[in-house]
């Protein structure tokens, strides 16, 4: 078939794989596929706080094992879920460096402390002692916006969502990830 499309049989394979997997989902995820990416990618960066942070000219992020992840959601493609974590449920103010990935498990953290009734009770311009209190409520909107029925959620609801999320037990894997020098 390679041959015949004079395509490399690697981009074949692949394509019929991304075609044709039975189970695919496809369209709006589910709240359970949602919590399964969450689940496994922060699994994944549990396996590699001991290892050394390396680059390949800047092409890596986080050095995320997606066709493992792919795997074990079943439901959907490794760059479907590559881009469902950088494109939405990652923070675009990550690439602008006004936010840090590690800022969303300090944040919940900190929330989980206070447990504030609703988002009024809390002093965003000393929730994060290194972030304002506009950028800080700017990403709290980002997070919650796909946790589901978020309208009608309380927001402890909304917290407790996203505590089971991001695992803010996570956080001391996060700072080690993050203050690794990259080798290159």
């Amino acid at each position: 078939m390679s041959q015949v499309l004079a395509k490399d049989k690697n981009h074949v394979k692949d394509a019929w794989r991304r075609t044709f997997r039975a189970g695919l989902g496809k369209g709006k995820w589910t709240q359970m596929e949602y919590q399964s990416l969450f689940h496994l990618v922060n699994k994944d960066l549990r396996m590699h706080v001991c290892e050394e942070k390396k680059s390949k000219h800047g092409m890596i992020r986080d050095n995320i094992g997606w066709k493992a992840i792919s795997n074990r959601l079943a439901t959907r493609t490794q760059m479907g879920c590559c881009n469902k974590w950088y494109r939405q449920l990652s923070s675009s103010m990550v690439k602008e460096k006004i936010w840090a990935d590690i800022d969303d498990y300090r944040l919940l953290d900190e929330l989980l402390r206070l447990d504030a009734c609703c988002v009024e009770d809390v002093d965003r311009d000393n929730l994060l002692e290194h972030r304002s209190g506009d950028i800080t409520l700017k990403r709290w909107r980002q997070m919650v916006n796909h946790i589901g029925i978020h309208k009608i959620q309380s927001f402890g609801e909304k917290v407790e969502v996203l505590a089971k999320r991001y695992c803010p037990e996570l956080l001391e894997v996060r700072e080690a990830l993050e203050s690794r020098p990259v080798v290159d």
